[in-house]
């Protein structure tokens, strides 16, 4: 008869944040390493610290505690903390991103303290209070700093925030006064926040991560990756790491940075692991799985990281083939999984199967086949790959896609959240964008993987028709980031000057027809979108039958899917 666990108590309470942020530093509160490494972008940090200031909240802390050693991180930011105390320690199962977030900003080391290594973006940390505009902000490399900028690092530390203050006081600036009692107004608001905390006791890990599950049912839960990166977490007696799979992840978007594809989402990472072990790639509720797959989990997954990192490499250098640079470019992640299940059985695929591949993605591109699939359909997709079309010569079909589906029209409106709009900038760029000179650009995709919809200006401001206005013809790909402020169009009109012959080799590499152009030179402006309009969507139609794809039934633009809201 199975032995009934025992019963774990879970127990809301409410904490002083500035208490929060001692016990961190102090050692007492921990980040287990299990936990996914600091991905939160410089705005995401911006935005928590709005909230405190508005007095919103931020949401609850989800803490384990327990008196079983745990491998834990000695950096929480740039804040190198204390060692564990003797007995239980407390370990943050969910919250790290918000909890290093506000431990870094507001006890980042001054001076000449030790510094984390290998810091990808030290200056993250340094944010500023703006006691003039009441909002906060990093500093561009040009900006100075001024009587009200107050260093949050200084907010709560009661000596350095009198130093700050004899500073600003010292400016002699009009307001200097004002930025002080605006800055101890924000310190009050800070010491006296509170975070509710959730504390999780007599209880194993696998339990903990089960009720944190159920907790957040309803609301923002623990992503997949995170979940099976602690359920698979393993350590010897002595605390030494025998397999992090947060880590391998880690490591392997590393890897991934080296061909542009660095920012892929780390749950498409694990969903390529689960395929390498024909497990379901879609899975949530991983908690719920009985303690012996649990185990066959634990112990499967540390053989197939090798296999399914070079995998993912033969995928991605596939993709560089097809013109998919970056991972900005790439329409679904998902077609990265397919690729990854096919290369992991087929290093060295036929031409006929290059072939296929191509032509697949490409189907899959245009039709919006990933934008609102099935999950279980995807996973018979990725199967078939992985072990049909991987082991046939010479593809011709597939089970669970069909190849003869008419593409989707063309985007009515431009946005790179869009597959439909990534796809269309795949076409341009294929065209090989030239500068005014009729020189080639070299790398135009890596304006794209730096900047992303930025690196696509507007060329016209004003345009009464506002479908005109919003679509696709309206925007091309920017010839100089350092000028983005200016209009696309300024560039464009100065081809008028250049020879007949470079000129209109530079005009078709932008999907520009010379009829279209000279509407611009006319002043019809709008003229001039619509003309290139009709000729990205002919470009476009030349684009699909070369490369197998049905083409769309209504020549109409239309709404385009928005897939993703990473850009």
């Amino acid at each position: 008869m199975e032995q009934e666990p025992a019963h774990a108590e879970v127990k809301p309470e409410v904490v002083l944040f500035r208490d929060l942020v001692r016990h961190v530093v102090e050692g007492r509160v921990r980040i287990p390493r299990f936990q996914r490494p600091f991905v939160w972008r410089r705005d995401q940090m911006i935005d928590l610290l709005d909230s405190i200031r508005r007095q919103y909240p931020i949401g609850s802390l989800l803490i384990w505690e327990t008196d079983t050693p745990r491998n834990t991180l000695d950096w929480v930011g740039p804040v190198r903390i204390s060692p564990p105390p003797s007995g239980a320690v407390s370990l943050v199962l969910d919250g790290q991103q918000r909890l290093s977030t506000l431990v870094g900003v507001l006890r980042k080391p001054v001076g000449h303290e030790e510094q984390r290594p290998s810091e990808d973006d030290p200056g993250r940390w340094k944010i500023f209070f703006n006691a003039k505009d009441n909002r906060f902000e990093h500093l561009k490399p040009d900006e100075s700093v001024e009587a009200w900028h107050f260093p949050l690092g200084s907010l709560l530390n009661t000596v350095s925030f009198i130093n700050e203050s004899r500073r600003i006081m010292d400016s002699e600036h009009e307001d200097a006064e004002l930025f002080v009692q605006n800055s101890e107004q924000m310190a009050q608001k800070f010491s006296s926040y509170l975070v509710p905390v959730i504390r999780i006791k007599n209880t194993e890990l696998s339990q903990a991560i089960e009720i944190f599950a159920r907790l957040n049912s309803k609301g923002q839960s623990m992503t997949a990756d995170q979940m099976v990166s602690a359920l698979s977490y393993g350590e010897n007696l002595d605390g030494t790491t025998t397999f992090d799979l947060a880590e391998e992840i880690g490591e392997l978007v590393d890897r991934l940075d080296d061909f542009g594809f660095r920012g892929v989402d780390r749950v498409v990472v694990l969903r390529c692991f689960l395929a390498t072990l024909k497990t379901d790639i879609y899975r949530t509720d991983w908690t719920r799985l009985a303690d012996a797959t649990q185990k066959e989990l634990r112990d499967k997954l540390p053989t197939v990281i090798g296999s399914t990192g070079e995998a993912l490499e033969r995928a991605v250098r596939f993709l560089h083939e097809l013109g998919v640079r970056s991972h900005r470019l790439l329409p679904y992640a998902m077609q990265l999984v397919v690729l990854c299940a096919f290369f992991l059985e087929c290093p060295a695929p036929t031409e006929e199967q290059r072939q296929f591949l191509k032509r697949w993605f490409w189907v899959s591109s245009f039709t919006a086949r990933f934008s609102s699939s099935n999950p279980s359909r995807d996973g018979y997709l990725v199967a078939e790959f992985r072990d049909r079309v991987s082991r046939t010569a010479n593809p011709t079909t597939l089970d669970y896609m069909r190849l003869d589906v008419p593409a989707e029209p063309f985007p009515s409106t431009f946005d790179m959240r869009s597959a439909r709009a990534r796809t269309l900038l795949l076409v341009l760029l294929s065209l090989a964008p030239r500068a005014a000179n009729g020189e080639v650009i070299p790398e135009p995709w890596r304006r794209i993987a730096d900047h992303g919809p930025n690196a696509i200006g507007y060329l016209l401001a004003t345009v009464n028709d506002k479908e005109l206005r919003s679509s696709p013809a309206n925007r091309i790909l920017r010839i100089d980031m350092a000028q983005r402020r200016s209009q696309a169009k300024n560039w464009l009109e100065t081809l008028a000057d250049v020879p007949d012959g470079i000129r209109s080799t530079v005009l078709k590499s932008h999907g520009i027809s010379v009829e279209a152009f000279q509407s611009l030179l006319d002043g019809d402006g709008e003229e001039f979108l619509r003309l290139r309009r009709s000729y990205l969507i002919d470009l476009e139609r030349q684009f699909m039958s070369n490369q197998g794809v049905i083409l769309p039934r209504d020549l109409e633009p239309k709404p385009a899917a928005i897939d993703n809201d990473e850009d």
